[in-house]
């Protein structure tokens, strides 16, 4: 049977990991989490990832190798800098919102951020990263209205005095809208960005409550709550509710409940926690380098994740 906590044992290795194999921005992370290191140290190792133009590329997002900015790897820079909270007045921060509103795409449909740029096309990338015929990204994503765009919009709520009020009011409507028209079943990334939107308590009730009620209706009957679920890829429900504190926890508590049972148990012999997914013989040589990537962040990932559950033993 699994242990309900990770033990001090198995923290230690996690951490020895991150150490010898992790990437430093995941090490400087863990240190600022666990020992009390400055956010200078995440900060600085963040901006390894910034191009001159603001943006954040170089295979930040490990399925894509492109060094050009992209929409993908700036939200995962915002993701970092708001897990730090960083405070609005934070250069790397408002570089990073200062590359996202120079390059959010409008059209008569709305305003989104497209995931890449073109030339990403000619560097490795996973399958779903493909845009080798004209529009392919857009459709694989669908126009880009939920994924990336719930996730952006909600963490940007953190520091809304840094975009044009009229501006993100736009957005909030728009990322409403598409979030209530209904999401796919198996939109795995969507839903998760989604439940960014639904968790952003800066966001007024009368746009949020009613996304955050529509995922309380829908993810029970969406989410893995089994051990065969949990072993392929999927929409676990620790990509919705991360903490106790959100406030789709409660909604998806048994699920959830199994979800950290199961990461206690899938804790590999070297103390990581890798990716179920992988990019089905594309770009090969270059798979080896974004699998050990992932399996940097995402131990990172099981040990915050961990700690806000309380399932870290003494």
């Amino acid at each position: 049977m699994p242990t309900p906590d990770l033990t001090p044992e198995a923290f230690a290795r996690a951490r020895a990991f991150l150490e010898e194999k992790g990437r430093p921005l995941d090490m400087a992370r863990f240190r600022h989490a666990f020992e009390g290191a400055v956010v200078t140290e995440v900060l600085d190792a963040l901006r390894a990832y910034q191009n001159e133009d603001g943006g954040f590329g170089r295979a930040l997002e490990p399925d894509c190798r492109a060094p050009d900015s992209s929409g993908l790897a700036t939200m995962m820079a915002l993701r970092v800098l708001h897990a730090l909270d960083v405070p609005a007045d934070e250069p790397l921060l408002t570089e990073t919102v200062g590359w996202l509103h120079a390059h959010l795409h409008t059209d008569l449909d709305g305003s989104v951020w497209p995931f890449l740029p073109p030339q990403a096309e000619a560097h490795p990338h996973a399958p779903w990263w493909n845009q080798g015929e004209d529009g392919e990204l857009a459709r694989t994503f669908g126009g880009f209205r939920v994924n990336p765009r719930a996730e952006i919009v909600g963490r940007l709520w953190h520091w809304p005095e840094l975009l044009p009020g009229s501006l993100i009011a736009q957005l909030t409507i728009e990322t409403r809208d598409a979030l209530l028209a209904g999401l796919e079943d198996g939109d795995v990334n969507g839903h998760a960005a989604a439940a960014v939107f639904a968790g952003a308590l800066d966001i007024a009730d009368d746009h949020r409550r009613p996304v955050l009620e529509y995922l309380a209706d829908v993810l029970p009957g969406r989410v893995q709550a089994t051990p065969d679920e949990f072993a392929r890829h999927g929409l676990n429900p620790l990509m919705v509710a991360s903490t106790p504190e959100h406030p789709l926890a409660h909604a998806l508590e048994e699920s959830l409940s199994a979800a950290l049972l199961h990461l206690i148990a899938s804790q590999a012999e070297d103390g990581s926690w890798g990716p179920d997914w992988n990019w089905f013989g594309q770009f090969p040589q270059d798979w080896p380098t974004a699998e050990a990537e992932w399996r940097s962040a995402l131990t990172l990932d099981a040990l915050l994740a961990l700690r806000a559950w309380g399932r870290l033993a003494e």
